[in-house]
């Protein structure tokens, strides 16, 4: 009886993770990408979470990572920050990845209030929205990695593990 429990919890996780990844594979055209490697990290960050800017800020200096890792970015708001108008901003900029560093590195948000919101935008950032609710995330950053070749995926939950092996604080 022991065994068959195992094997059903094992088939479980399998079908679990293969549902993490057609879930993210649903949203994965409205990812912002950085990097073009081999490996998979889909990440949820908050534009206004100072350890998700610290994590931007921490790949983007890393051509290293970027060749080993495609991270797929997605916009998900934390409820204590009042970043909808910065999520709405990036994803509706010509170029995602330039609004993304500028608002998350640079600081930047002079030209956030001034969009009108396109139907196509907000219907993005609600496809994202489900996704998120879905896995039941909590923290940004927040990162599932899909390693290539792998049938396993790891999961973050909190502060990606770079930023503490270099002490980020908020």
């Amino acid at each position: 009886m022991k065994v068959l429990t195992l094997i059903f919890l094992l088939l479980f996780n399998l079908y679990a993770l293969d549902d993490r990844r057609l879930l993210m594979e649903s949203i994965s055209e409205h990812a912002i990408r950085i990097g073009t490697g081999p490996d998979t990290t889909y990440t949820f960050l908050d534009p206004l979470c100072s350890k998700s800017q610290a994590f931007i800020e921490f790949i983007s200096g890393r051509e290293d990572l970027q060749e080993k890792i495609s991270y797929y970015i997605f916009l998900y708001r934390l409820p204590r920050f009042e970043s909808d108008k910065h999520i709405q901003y990036i994803y509706q900029s010509p170029d995602p990845l330039i609004a993304l560093k500028e608002i998350m590195i640079n600081y930047d948000d002079e030209d956030v209030y001034d969009i009108q919101v396109k139907n196509e935008t907000l219907k993005k950032i609600e496809s994202v929205s489900t996704v998120a609710e879905q896995i039941g995330m909590k923290r940004r950053p927040y990162l599932l990695i899909f390693n290539e070749g792998s049938n396993y995926c790891q999961v973050s939950e909190g502060t990606a593990p770079c930023l503490e092996e270099n002490e980020f604080k908020d």
